[in-house]
């Protein structure tokens, strides 16, 4: 199997890291009126996944090669 590129490898972990996003805010979307603080860390945590994701910037990655 052929190594990833730099870009691809950026491109491959922010797909996947938006999934994660996405997982977090349905399992948020679950506490809503049963747990307020279950559903404040979830949102937190896919915001956080989310700011990871943004300023994973493949020509930095590409850079440190």
């Amino acid at each position: 199997m052929a190594s990833l590129t730099p870009k691809q490898l950026a491109g491959s972990q922010r797909r996947s890291l938006r999934a994660i996003r996405e997982r977090l805010l349905s399992m948020a979307e679950a506490w809503d009126g049963v747990d307020q603080f279950n559903l404040g860390e979830l949102t937190d945590l896919a915001d956080h996944v989310e700011r990871v994701s943004a300023s994973m910037v493949s020509d930095d990655i590409g850079s440190q090669v």
